[in-house]
């Protein structure tokens, strides 16, 4: 097995250096400039490095039209190995602060109109992602937004990202219901390792004002 996998990865080669350069200037772009300036055209700057190719998108425009990449399947390159490993080491730190702040927003919206995770009892899990279900979901996602707060609205389609064409990748409409309900009722709440408790206060009364009013 391990034969055949180094033979298919010598076959297949290394993505392009500017590929590359690209994905080490992510993390870097995104926290020094973007994420501190998104309150006041952020966003704008990040559509801007993407259209320079400064900075590529997380999903190809042929991925959501049911075709792969040029720069797929590619080798994983030495530098982006390394920034790899690096994150590893982090890795408890990151996982401590996600469960510290999935247990605060769970303290904090229990007994309120948001479903929270059946599951969060099992203090084993790590949120990634911690979704709320609420029948108002997408307004109150559009609401934050106006007010500069970056609830997270990854999964409003049943095949993410929203501007995914079904047909192209092969998905009808019925065939996951259960998806497809979840998709118009959930959004949700960050949980990196920039978001702080004073953040998050912040986030849980921006989406309580929205239910109330």
């Amino acid at each position: 097995l391990a034969k055949n996998i180094q033979t298919f990865q010598q076959k297949i080669g290394y993505p392009s250096y500017l590929w590359i350069l690209q994905q080490l200037l992510h993390p870097v772009v995104m926290n020094w400039k973007i994420l501190p300036l998104y309150a006041v055209g952020g966003k704008h700057l990040l559509v801007i490095a993407q259209w320079l190719h400064i900075l590529s998108k997380a999903v190809h425009w042929k991925e959501k039209r049911g075709r792969m990449p040029g720069y797929f399947p590619r080798r994983l390159p030495n530098a982006l190995a390394i920034l790899a490993l690096h994150q590893f080491k982090k890795l408890e730190k990151f996982n401590a602060h996600r469960k510290e702040l999935a247990t605060y927003y769970t303290s904090q919206l229990q007994g309120t109109s948001f479903i929270l995770p059946k599951d969060f009892a099992d203090r084993r899990n790590i949120s990634l992602r911690f979704v709320l279900r609420h029948p108002k979901a997408h307004e109150i996602i559009r609401k934050a937004w106006n007010q500069n707060f970056l609830i997270g609205d990854w999964y409003t389609s049943p095949v993410a990202p929203h501007d995914t064409r079904l047909d192209a990748v092969g998905y009808v409409m019925g065939k996951c219901p259960i998806a497809e309900k979840l998709a118009k009722v959930t959004f949700n709440l960050p949980t990196n390792i920039r978001i702080t408790k004073k953040e998050a206060d912040s986030v849980i009364q921006c989406i309580l004002n929205q239910v109330k009013s």
